[in-house]
């Protein structure tokens, strides 16, 4: 299976791809019945969602260093 993030190499654009499936799920878990399959997409969601701030948070880091960088 291919992963559509392995080639992503932008962190702003991972970030919103990431928060772009999270809101997926999201709105799966909404549409879901089965409490199980509600629980199991509102936690892929969560992961999702973790990892756009994550990327976010790369790209802050990375502005800050070169900010610092750029100072000297």
């Amino acid at each position: 299976m291919d992963d559509p993030f392995t080639s992503t190499r932008d962190p702003s654009r991972r970030a919103d791809r990431y928060q772009k499936v999270a809101g997926e799920y999201y709105d799966l878990a909404k549409a879901a019945t089965s409490p199980f399959l509600r629980s199991y997409y509102q936690r892929t969601a969560e992961e999702y969602r973790v990892r756009a701030q994550g990327e976010l948070r790369l790209l802050e880091r990375e502005g800050a260093y070169t900010a610092g960088r750029s100072e000297r």
